[in-house]
């Protein structure tokens, strides 16, 4: 974390995101896949996955966030979220959370950072003049929060892919910071 701070001091980043893995070993008794059933019957994230990696391991996730989708016709989609408030108790105090996070000059400058890293990552892999910005700013309310989303689209290059398109974009901005290289 010094190191981030003193990276952000120095200007050689803007923002970076620190970030924690969680490992653990499950009772005999407890099958990996069960846990991630558990999960997704109290996570309302619409990207979800279960990676069983053989030997006794597997990776269980579940984001808001579409990192990446490549579409019929080459279209690509990215949708990075940054800015983020609870759920309000009353119908009041959630309206009031969400209009704080909509007009949070904090957060909508987080989110455009991280929109323009993206527009940078998706110009190597796309057609030259398809990269657009076609959301900003938007609100996405899930049951426990409420989240500031962008939507980035570009069209993939001729006798590109779906590896190019990885290779270019992987770690996400929104997971690493800016600038992206620095950041990690």
């Amino acid at each position: 974390i010094a190191r981030a701070i003193d990276y952000i001091h120095l200007g050689d980043i803007f923002q970076a995101n620190i970030a924690q893995r969680f490992l653990t070993d499950l009772p005999a008794e407890t099958r990996p896949y069960d846990v991630y059933r558990r999960l997704r019957r109290i996570s309302s994230a619409p990207f979800a996955a279960f990676l069983n990696c053989g030997k006794g391991r597997a990776v269980i996730s579940a984001s808001p966030e579409r990192f990446l989708s490549l579409g019929p016709g080459g279209v690509i989609e990215t949708r990075p979220i940054k800015g983020t408030r609870p759920r309000g108790v009353t119908t009041d105090e959630d309206r009031a959370l969400a209009a704080a996070l909509i007009a949070s000059e904090k957060d909508r400058a987080e989110n455009l950072m991280i929109v323009d890293l993206l527009r940078n990552d998706l110009s190597r892999v796309a057609r030259i003049g398809s990269v657009r910005v076609s959301k900003l700013f938007e609100l996405e309310t899930f049951a426990r929060v409420h989240h500031l989303v962008s939507e980035v689209q570009a069209d993939i290059a001729e006798g590109l892919d779906a590896v190019d398109l990885l290779r270019a974009t992987f770690p996400g901005g929104s997971i690493t910071g800016a600038p992206k290289i620095r950041a990690m």
